[in-house]
């Protein structure tokens, strides 16, 4: 007669599943808190990279253009404002403006119009002195805070202020414009900025701005 030995396996106890569920659990209670801490040190950084690239930008362009313009239209001498406004010796960059639109920074050259900021940030202010002392020459103060919103578990904000003073070049003579179009100026009755563009020696009427705090 043939015997058949069946060779049984160690199974677990009660007390080792209780033992493993409670290391495993201490495990998920440690590890998971250190990948968010983890993910969240990453977007922060990421964050703050983001803002402080944005803000530079916006500094450097602003600089570059007040420093190669001939005069500062708005704010006028001794004045602050919300938009800057500059007159240049190329036709095609008159005026030439920066403003507060929506959460980014707009520059206007002439008939083009492009976007200084990210989307993926926010300028919440735009502020401008002319610290000037005569129409001619002069210079400006520009202060403005960027933003950058992180959603993950808990909301993270970061926020910074940038601020410069830009003196322009000195310039001995004015360029004499080919189109006589008016002087940029705010509407104090609609709140709205209006200026011309100049097109084939014709002057285009515009307004994408408010000149005015709407808060």
């Amino acid at each position: 007669m043939r015997k058949h030995y069946i060779q049984l396996r160690p199974a677990f106890t009660i007390v080792e599943l209780i033992l493993f569920m409670g290391i495993a659990s201490i495990m998920s209670g440690t590890i998971i808190p250190m990948l968010v801490n983890a993910t969240e040190s990453r977007q922060r950084q990421d964050a703050i990279a983001l803002v402080e690239q944005n803000g530079q930008q916006i500094l450097q362009a602003i600089t570059t253009e007040v420093r190669n313009a001939e005069r500062i239209i708005a704010p006028t001498s001794g004045s602050s404002g919300l938009i800057l406004t500059l007159q240049h010796k190329e036709e095609e960059k008159n005026p030439t403006i920066f403003a507060l639109s929506n959460g980014t920074v707009v520059m206007i050259q002439g008939r083009n119009k492009s976007i200084l900021s990210s989307p993926l940030v926010g300028v919440t202010s735009f502020a401008i002195d002319n610290t000037s002392n005569s129409d001619r020459g002069g210079s400006i103060a520009i202060v403005f805070n960027v933003r950058r919103v992180i959603r993950l578990f808990r909301p993270l904000v970061y926020n910074a202020q940038f601020d410069t003073v830009i003196t322009l070049k000195p310039k001995d003579e004015f360029t004499e414009k080919t189109c006589n179009c008016i002087t940029p100026y705010c509407d104090t009755g609609s709140g709205a900025y209006i200026w011309e563009s100049c097109l084939s020696g014709v002057c285009v009427p515009r307004t994408d701005f408010f000149c005015v705090d709407t808060d």
